[in-house]
This record gives C-alpha cells, structure tokens and sequence, in this order.
C-alpha cells in the first residue's frame, strides 16, 4: 500500500494557506478551503480533471489564433 503524506495547513498569510505536504510546502489561496479551515487542520486535495473546460478553453484559442492569423 503506497505512503500517504498529510497535507496540513500550517498558517494563513493575507490570502493564502501554506501547506505542509511531508517536508515540502506549497501555497493555495485560502478561498479554496473551508471558512471553518484553521492552523493545524489536515485537508483532503483532490485533483479532477473538467474534459468539457478543457475543451472549451482549446476552443477559445483557436478561435483567438485564428482572429488574429486572418486579420
């Protein structure tokens, strides 16, 4: 069974929590938590991939790349 590592908030600057994550840390604007989120508390992350944004954004770019290359 693969090690988990917790993620745990260690403290909030201004707009942003800093994560612990094993001996790393990383920021996440604190809008992304829970309002209740405070110091110490482990959170979940999960990662979910959104197939129908990710088709609208290629959509978007293409119809930029293509305003901009007839014009």
């Amino acid at each position: 069974m693969p090690r988990r590592e917790l993620l745990v908030i260690d403290r909030f600057e201004e707009d942003m929590a800093v994560i612990e994550y094993g001996r790393r840390t990383f920021t996440l604007p604190r809008s992304l938590l829970p309002r209740a989120a405070k110091e110490g508390d482990v959170i979940k992350l999960a990662v979910v991939l959104d197939p129908e944004a990710t088709a609208r954004r290629k959509k978007e770019a293409r119809s930029l790349a293509d305003d901009v290359f007839e014009g």
